[in-house]
């Protein structure tokens, strides 16, 4: 098992996930280096940032999970299961 702490101060550019450049740019954009950095956002704000979609959601879901830190993210399951229900279309008038 490994050590909350040192997780929480792995960086994200340390990890062996492959993250996309789409992704590595969000995070160079945000200021997000640390495991640590990403817990300090709420899941649910990172659908407001400015390129962050569905796209990235899902990448940062099976980051997560890939590196076994559900637990260092508040709400997680719940974002996950959102991420999981179909889009709700808007009315237009």
């Amino acid at each position: 098992m490994v050590n909350p702490d040192a997780k929480l101060q792995m960086q994200l550019s340390e990890s062996d996930f492959p993250f996309s450049k789409r992704m590595s740019n969000f995070f160079t954009y945000v200021g997000l280096s640390t495991v640590k950095d990403l817990t300090l956002i709420p899941l649910a704000t990172f659908m407001c940032f400015r390129g962050f979609k569905a796209r990235c959601r899902q990448e940062l879901l099976a980051f997560i999970e890939f590196e076994g830190i559900e637990d260092l993210f508040e709400g997680f399951s719940q974002w996950k299961n959102d991420a999981k229900q179909p889009p709700v279309p808007s009315r237009s008038r």
